[in-house]
């Protein structure tokens, strides 16, 4: 739990720190295996709340015009999520049945 919460601090500290132009929470995710991309991505949802203690599934959904990255994530309890990282704010974490009740289906890539 310690490693999974020294991650997540590490990535907020990159995405707080990071230049507009920049990504680099999402970078890190980009460049991590998958097994320590489940892990910060679990540790990120422990963090806001989630009940996630393994993360069985991720997906990048895609980048908006602003450079916020789209995580999806299942767990293996198997509740699903979005996860917003943007370039210079808070990461946000959604359902991903609210997100369809809006239309956007979670591990779909967004159409360019």
């Amino acid at each position: 739990m310690h490693v999974v919460k020294t991650v997540w601090i590490c990535l907020l500290g990159l995405a707080l720190a990071t230049p507009a132009f920049a990504n680099e929470g999402h970078q890190l995710l980009l460049s991590q295996t998958k097994d320590e991309r489940a892990t910060t991505l679990a540790g990120i949802l422990q963090t806001s709340g989630k009940t996630c203690a393994e993360v069985s599934r991720s997906f990048l959904q895609g980048t908006d015009e602003d450079q916020a990255a789209y995580w999806n994530a299942e767990c293996s309890g198997g509740e699903t999520y979005v996860i917003q990282i943007p370039a210079s704010s808070q990461t946000r974490v959604l359902e991903c049945k609210i997100m369809a009740m809006i239309g956007v289906k979670c591990f779909t890539r967004f159409e360019n």
